[in-house]
């Protein structure tokens, strides 16, 4: 059912995105998006990722989704590598797709931008008497912060990579947030995600959750900025799970060459000289008081 329900979608939904020129220097995709907010950074996917004609993925932008229906089930609690499995098959079905599915699927087109940096932030807003959710890809390339997405508003996904600081770039989205009448009330930051698309790891939603209306202006500035140098530590270190492998190598390891078996350091502390001969024991000679020759 669900597959004939996305094969429908794909007929009516499907458009055609011819990409662009970079307009930003240096920087690993092109240019934003235009007139139009609900793309996902129109023109904006990585060159790397073979997102062109002629390379077997479609050529088609996903848009945003209004109709109500969704069509791909994120579970946050899977395994990288299952998310980038239902990322490729986004690729191929070319549906459209919400906040967290484009979370999803700007990791699997930037998993080859090893200099780049992905960490998920998710905000919380009211509005109305409401409580709204979104969430984006916050990237950090070459020390400068920006984000990837998809929104209703365009000014709430794709930000360039132009933020000196990660406080500037959630700043300017509360700033977004203000023109479109919602108040900030939360926002979540996670590490960031590996590159490695078969890797077995869980994304980290939610390392850092700052409530706005518990801190000061400065003290939700100074948590932005730990938070910051936090994941720069962790890429520093290469911190991420041991390898089971190692641990079992570990584990069984043989003793050194130079070390002996306390079975064989005891029998050569026991060896007497060749001369010497080692008295019977009393117990192996047999016990003859009790007994009598008979004749």
């Amino acid at each position: 059912m669900r597959s004939s329900r996305r094969r429908r979608a794909r007929r009516i939904f499907a458009t055609a995105a011819s990409p662009s020129s970079s307009t930003v220097a240096g920087c690993p995709w092109m240019s934003p998006p235009g007139n139009g907010c609900g793309g996902m950074w129109a023109g904006s996917i990585p060159r790397e990722t073979g997102w062109r004609r002629g390379s077997g993925v479609p050529p088609t932008c996903p848009r945003y989704n209004h109709t109500g229906t969704q069509f791909f089930e994120i579970k946050k609690s899977r395994p990288l590598t299952g998310l980038m499995d239902l990322a490729k098959e986004m690729t191929k079905e070319a549906l459209p797709i919400k906040c967290l599915e484009a979370v999803i699927l700007g990791i699997y087109l930037t998993n080859n931008m090893t200099t780049l940096d992905r960490f998920p932030i998710s905000f919380k807003t009211h509005f109305s008497g409401n409580y709204f959710r979104h969430i984006v890809l916050g990237v950090n390339f070459g020390g400068r912060y920006g984000a990837l997405g998809i929104s209703r508003r365009e000014e709430l996904m794709y930000k360039a990579p132009v933020f000196r600081t990660l406080s500037e770039l959630i700043f300017d989205f509360e700033e977004a947030y203000r023109r479109c009448w919602h108040t900030l009330k939360k926002v979540k930051l996670g590490h960031c995600v590996s590159h490695d698309p078969h890797s077995v790891e869980q994304i980290e939603w939610k390392h850092s959750i700052l409530d706005l209306d518990k801190l000061t202006r400065e003290d939700f500035r100074k948590e932005l900025e730990k938070h910051a140098r936090d994941m720069r530590l962790k890429i520093g270190k290469g911190t991420g799970p041991p390898s089971p492998t190692k641990d079992r190598k570990k584990d069984v390891s043989s003793p050194q060459r130079g070390q002996a078996s306390p079975h064989r350091r005891n029998s050569r502390g026991d060896r007497r000289p060749s001369g010497e001969k080692k008295p019977a024991d009393s117990k192996a000679m047999p016990d003859l008081n009790g007994y009598q020759i008979r004749v």
